[in-house]
């Protein structure tokens, strides 16, 4: 990470928003760290109450009202900053906004090479979208699988909308651990590449973008589920 130059006070400094040393609104790039504009160590591991605690503190400081009578450079300077530290704060409060950020940072996205469903949900996935489909059919009064038909409020839609429900709970509990498991990796995350046998930065960026894929996914899938039990 190169040094930056307080504009005021002249000192070699972190690029934070804030001049640490003489509070300045500090010019920085579009493609400057969120991590360290707010202060913060450039990892991908965040203390939710530190990041907080830096997001207030920085709000009060850069907020355009309180530089209403500086000169015009100042209060560009102050309102193009607030609007990067809303858009940091919104995107490294969440783990997985936190992970797609970092996988960018690593000069991969997730959009890409990434158009098929991860290989451990594929099965899951299917099943889901059969029940639904089943659902919708039985809506209609059209036979579905085992040969019921169902319509309205009879015995084998119930069953149907049942499954559907109890799909619904697995996708959430799933999406659950699969952000337990990113929050861990996140935090794990290397600060240099590892020189003893641990896993290399390019197979914990693959799993990295893995884990964004299936929560994609499954929040993909939550979302076709809460529609079809709506319908």
């Amino acid at each position: 990470m190169q040094p930056h130059r307080c504009s005021r006070c002249g000192e070699e400094r972190p690029p934070e928003l804030v001049c640490p040393g003489c509070g300045a609104i500090q010019p920085l790039r579009d493609d400057a760290s969120y991590f360290v504009a707010l202060g913060l160590p450039d990892h991908p591991a965040v203390d939710p109450q530190a990041l907080e605690s830096r997001y207030y503190a920085l709000s009060r400081l850069l907020h355009p009202d309180r530089h209403q009578t500086s000169n015009p450079e100042q209060l560009a300077r102050s309102v193009r900053a607030s609007a990067m530290l809303n858009q940091a704060y919104r995107t490294l409060r969440d783990v997985e906004s936190r992970g797609r950020y970092w996988l960018r940072r690593l000069g991969d996205d997730l959009g890409r090479d990434n158009n098929r469903v991860p290989a451990p949900l594929a099965a899951f996935v299917f099943d889901v979208q059969e029940k639904l489909a089943d659902l919708r059919a039985a809506r209609g009064g059209i036979a579905v699988r085992g040969g019921r038909t169902a319509r309205g409020g009879n015995a084998g839609g119930d069953a149907l909308r049942r499954d559907v429900l109890a799909a619904g709970s697995e996708i959430a509990a799933r999406i659950d651990t699969e952000r337990d498991v990113l929050r861990d990796l996140l935090e794990g995350w290397p600060t240099d590449e590892p020189a003893d046998g641990r896993e290399s930065l390019a197979t914990r960026t693959k799993r990295l973008k893995e884990l964004l894929s299936e929560l994609s996914y499954l929040k993909t899938l939550d979302r076709e589920v809460r529609a079809g039990l709506e319908g």
